[in-house]
């Protein structure tokens, strides 16, 4: 079957709004350039080279992002072949998938990429007595996944499945 256009799609759509989100929510609230998000995406391979690399460090963090949704996109959809209720409830199992692709992406990718996460979700800024004084990060991080990626994900492999004879 010809997948790649609802993979595709996903990956195209599900990239730009995770785009738009981290430079509207997190620059705003860390008070980051595009620049410094894409680079910070790329700091994933590069490590902390990244911040050094001007736009060329921003150029590959751009193209990890949407080599990483397709990526996102590519393993919901093609098991949705074999898996029809993948296409049917797309509307809940979309933002499961979503919530799916975040715990791995906090717990497994981050803690072995260049960035070397500490295996713990978002948080926001904390006080003097260490505490989280917001879950911002958190609930617009669990937010992007859910709804700019992964209903996003489902809907294509829904909508935009190919027909019978195509």
């Amino acid at each position: 079957m010809k997948l790649w256009k609802p993979v595709l799609i996903a990956a195209l759509v599900a990239g730009i709004l995770d785009l738009i989100y981290a430079f509207i929510h997190i620059g705003g609230y860390y008070d980051l350039t595009p620049m410094q998000i894409l680079q910070s995406i790329a700091r994933g391979v590069l490590g902390n080279a990244a911040n050094d690399g001007g736009w060329s460090s921003a150029s590959l963090g751009l193209l990890l992002e949407f080599v990483l949704t397709a990526i996102m996109a590519a393993v919901y959809i093609i098991p949705a072949q074999w898996i029809t209720d993948l296409r049917r409830f797309w509307w809940l199992l979309g933002p499961s998938y979503g919530v799916v692709v975040m715990v791995v992406m906090y717990v497994v990718v981050l803690p072995l990429s260049g960035v070397q996460g500490n295996s713990a979700l978002p948080d926001g800024l904390r006080g003097p007595d260490g505490r989280v004084m917001d879950h911002q990060i958190l609930y617009g991080t669990i937010f992007a996944h859910t709804i700019l990626v992964g209903l996003v994900v489902s809907a294509c492999a829904r909508f935009l499945w190919p027909k019978p004879g195509q």
